[in-house]
């Protein structure tokens, strides 16, 4: 695996354990916008969605090509119940299963890099491709967690 990649990877469920432990709990239910997740909800989605990033490297992997299923993240939130979820029981699967994630990724062959997956809004997307974008939906989240410190 590209390094870079590694370890920005590697380390956001780190770095988001230590933006929580900075903020107050009294703030966990709080939606500093009325269009975006609550902290609560931020963590257990990213902990949720962490099993779909690993479900769709492993499909390119094993299926090149194969399509996947775009979802609803806020249908998604709702259906999953985000809002009553222990934010702390979500950090420790989010970091179980990017463990999980890091691993597979680790043991990679250098040409399953450039397999892929169709996504229906997206189209081909490369192992490679949803890696960078996990790092990009990663500093998305670790930026609206850090505006909790205000």
């Amino acid at each position: 695996m590209p390094s870079n990649y590694y370890l920005q990877i590697e380390n956001t469920p780190s770095t988001l354990m230590r933006l929580v432990d900075a903020i107050r709990p009294d703030h966990y239910d709080t939606k500093l916008e009325d269009d975006r997740f609550s902290l609560k909800e931020v963590v257990a989605h990213m902990a949720d969605l962490e099993q779909t990033w690993l479900d769709r490297i492993t499909t390119a992997v094993e299926y090149p090509g194969k399509p996947v299923e775009n979802f609803d993240e806020d249908a998604r939130a709702k259906e999953h119940n985000y809002a009553s979820k222990d934010i702390h029981h979500e950090l420790e699967v989010f970091e179980n299963r990017r463990r999980d994630t890091v691993d597979y990724l680790l043991r990679l062959a250098e040409d399953d890099w450039s397999k892929t997956i169709t996504h229906p809004k997206w189209g081909p997307m490369s192992v490679l491709e949803i890696v960078q974008f996990i790092c990009g939906h990663d500093l998305y989240h670790i930026s609206q967690v850090s505006e909790y410190l205000k």
